[in-house]
């Protein structure tokens, strides 16, 4: 089986925001609520294509961002619900894509350690299943971000 990884770039809901300005105060995280505030209204969400017109994905019932999201495995339309899709060529496969694809499929129905925003999302999902590593770069780009203010 053949996978890769892609991404849709979506806006926020009123309840995406809802969670996603709950738990930037959770976290006390003032850059992420500044750019928030000021209208950063969209943000990129992963999955990996299967190569069969499904993706394995990180999301809730409604909404992407979602306390309750789990391990999905969707149409490409209902991934992307309307917008692109994108080749996601940041996510560097370590595994060959069968291994990729194992590790996806094996979580479909699980809540993957349950969603967070910040430290645990679609992003961290895909790059543990291409690399064994949950990272989100979109998270880290605002985290340096953060950093070099401080600094």
């Amino acid at each position: 089986m053949t996978c890769r990884a892609i991404y849709t770039v979506r806006r926020l809901t009123p309840a995406e925001q809802r969670l996603v300005r709950e738990t930037l105060l959770e976290g006390k995280q003032r850059i992420f609520l500044q750019q928030f505030e000021d209208g950063f209204p969209t943000f990129r969400h992963y999955g990996l294509d299967m190569g069969d017109g499904t993706v394995v994905h990180f999301s809730g019932k409604m909404e992407y961002i979602h306390a309750n999201a789990w391990i999905q495995r969707t149409s490409c339309s209902a991934f992307c619900r309307g917008g692109v899709i994108c080749p996601a060529y940041d996510v560097r496969f370590c595994f060959p894509q069968e291994e990729v694809a194992r590790r996806a499929l094996s979580q479909v129905g699980c809540n993957f350690g349950g969603y967070n925003f910040l430290c645990n999302n679609c992003e961290h999902f895909v790059n543990w299943c291409a690399c064994g590593r949950r990272i989100s770069r979109q998270v880290m780009m605002r985290e340096q971000i953060e950093e070099d203010l401080q600094d």
